[in-house]
């Protein structure tokens, strides 16, 4: 596995890019957690169009989410599956992110997870939607 630093952020975080990871598996977050202690939060960029999220606390179950629900849709349909299938829809998604962040000791803001969480992107997923979520988690440049 080869990583590759992007950014360092405030308090500590790190994005990394995994080059040829197309997700990370419930026992690597948690090997992560045990690893460094603190939440983790993964995240696979499907062609910039949409997100998947994978968060996970010591506390808490592994959680996933989508970045652009519509374009996740696209993709899911193309193999005769369903979004609703995979990923928890806005509001659970954006109560379970809450809850990380909160155990993460960071300050969320609720609304504006909500609202990312049913936004389309424009242009690119992880320039836009990705970093707003960044964002209303708390987790700041």
């Amino acid at each position: 596995m080869r990583m590759q630093l992007l950014q360092e952020r405030a308090n500590d975080w790190r994005l990394w890019s995994l080059e040829g990871q197309t997700s990370l598996d419930e026992e690597s977050l948690i090997e992560l957690v045990d690893v460094t202690g603190h939440p983790v939060l993964a995240g696979f960029v499907m062609d910039s169009d949409c997100l998947v999220l994978e968060g996970r606390t010591r506390d808490q179950e592994t959680w996933r989410a989508c970045l652009d629900r519509a374009a996740m849709s696209a993709y899911m349909a193309e193999n005769g599956q369903s979004v609703d299938d995979w990923f928890l829809g806005p509001e659970e998604a954006a109560e379970r992110a809450v809850a990380w962040a909160r155990a993460a000791d960071l300050t969320p803001v609720p609304k504006a997870i909500a609202d990312v969480l049913s936004k389309r992107s424009d242009p690119f997923v992880e320039e836009d939607l990705f970093q707003e979520f960044l964002a209303g988690l708390g987790i700041d440049l």
